[in-house]
């Protein structure tokens, strides 16, 4: 295919436009006669910039820090309540070095304020593995009873405020499966509402789910629980805690968590009472 040779008339529009180039460079070198508009464009280009990043950088930027900010606001007060609730914990000391029970006053008071009518065997705590109370799902208190030759394997054990656990196992020391433990299970009862408490793995928490079609009546914060009896381990009626939050599961579901009275950490004298 042959190449169409430039005419004369195109030959003279480039050189026009190249002369007027030129012209327009000589012009702003020398009088500066563009510089208004040089500085409109990079003034636009500026603004177009700053209007980018304030709508869009900065925002984002700080939507980041906030959230990022109560992040780590909410972790250094999770991790500040750990220690104060680890130091508490160190400081719950048990002498093993002391007579089996460390004076008759404390064996009074223990007597004194259980009203359980069962018969039941004085122990002690020997160890109590705080780390996994506080972190982990496994709860176990480890006791011993005074001279018995009773089988306590499946008793309850209680303490000046009511039941703590189940015995699960008996050798030298006794192992006792607390409540809170995720492989525990309480049946309860309020009023009409009846439900079968989990442990939570967390101290001090239970947690019952009920389908919210078969319970007419609603659940309300602070609502007290009973043990109801029912299994043949615990007695009927002792008062295992209140509800202290309510959460939707599902459209049929709702669960809530019930704050023990009772705590392991609170004595370290326990009754195991003979099974039912």
């Amino acid at each position: 295919m042959s190449r169409v040779a430039p005419t004369f008339g195109s030959k003279l529009l480039y050189f026009f436009f190249v002369c007027i180039s030129g012209l327009f460079l000589y012009f702003d070198l020398n009088f500066k006669s563009f510089e208004g508009v040089k500085s409109f464009y990079q003034s636009t280009i500026i603004s177009s910039k700053y209007l980018f990043k304030k709508v869009t950088l900065e925002p984002l930027s700080f939507f980041y820090e906030t959230t990022k900010s109560k992040s780590d606001l909410i972790n250094q007060n999770k991790k500040l309540k750990l220690e104060l609730d680890k130091s508490y914990i160190s400081n719950f000391i048990i002498s093993r070095d002391s007579k089996f029970f460390a004076d008759d006053e404390s064996i009074k008071s223990f007597l004194d304020l259980n009203s359980f009518e069962k018969v039941f065997h004085l122990a002690k705590l020997q160890y109590f593995d705080t780390e996994m109370y506080m972190c982990c799902s496994k709860h176990r208190a480890f006791i011993q009873t005074f001279q018995t030759n009773k089988n306590l394997v499946g008793s309850p054990v209680i303490n000046n405020n009511g039941i703590i656990g189940q015995v699960i196992y008996e050798d030298s020391l006794i192992e006792v499966l607390l409540l809170t433990d995720i492989d525990h299970v309480l049946p309860i009862v309020s009023g009409n509402h009846f439900c079968n408490a989990r442990g939570s793995g967390k101290p001090e928490i239970v947690i019952c789910k009920y389908n919210n079609k078969l319970w007419q009546q609603k659940v309300l914060i602070g609502q007290e629980f009973f043990s109801s009896g029912m299994g043949g381990i615990y007695p009927k009626g002792i008062l295992i805690g209140k509800v202290v939050e309510i959460r939707e599961v599902d459209e049929n579901f709702n669960e809530f968590d019930i704050k023990l009275v009772s705590s392991p950490m609170s004595s370290n004298l326990f009754g195991v009472l003979e099974s039912l």
